[in-house]
């Protein structure tokens, strides 16, 4: 399975599951977390980063849920949840070809420009390190399965915006 534009990134999942997902919002906002303002973007567009991470890296029911974090220097701007892999797959090998229901491989990427999927959003991803991965990219869907996946759509809009309006051409998986 892909999550290449055109094809669907499918995963069983509970409807309590999408529900959770779908709802789950950090309690406290950060200052972009809808999108870039002036008073935010008066920095060096180059000190903008965007990092991902897996909130839990045990137990299998926390293994999909991940979070998109902004940041100006070291200063978290905002914060978006997200998905990616099977939960069913925590110890799935993330370095291994599509289909295998893995999270994204730890390491850089390239990020490319937000452009039309559908009727959607897509951000290429291009891994930087050796791996059979590929067609991978940040888009709106609920569950994912290899891709990272942003269960809003107004969050992914929010990403799409600060990734337009700073150049940011990089993510970095942590974990």
């Amino acid at each position: 399975m892909s999550c290449e534009p055109g094809i669907s990134a499918k995963q069983s999942a509970s409807k309590d599951e999408i529900k959770r997902s779908n709802t789950q919002k950090p309690h406290n906002l950060d200052s972009g977390q809808t999108g870039p303002n002036p008073a935010l973007l008066q920095s060096h567009h180059d000190s903008f980063s965007l990092k991902a991470r897996r909130l839990s890296s045990t137990g299998a029911a926390n293994n999909g849920q991940w979070l998109v974090e902004l940041f100006r220097g070291s200063e978290r701007l905002a914060r978006w949840p997200a998905i990616s892999g099977y939960n069913t797959k925590p110890t799935a090998d993330r370095r291994w070809s599509p289909g295998n229901g893995a999270a994204l491989p730890i390491g850089d990427y390239l990020l490319g420009q937000p452009e039309p999927w559908g009727t959607d959003i897509w951000l290429n991803l291009q891994p930087q390190f050796k791996t059979d991965r590929s067609g991978l990219g940040i888009h709106h869907c609920n569950p994912g399965s290899g891709c990272l996946c942003i269960p809003s759509r107004n969050d992914l809009e929010a990403i799409a915006a600060w990734v337009k309006a700073t150049g940011i051409d990089k993510l970095t998986v942590q974990n």
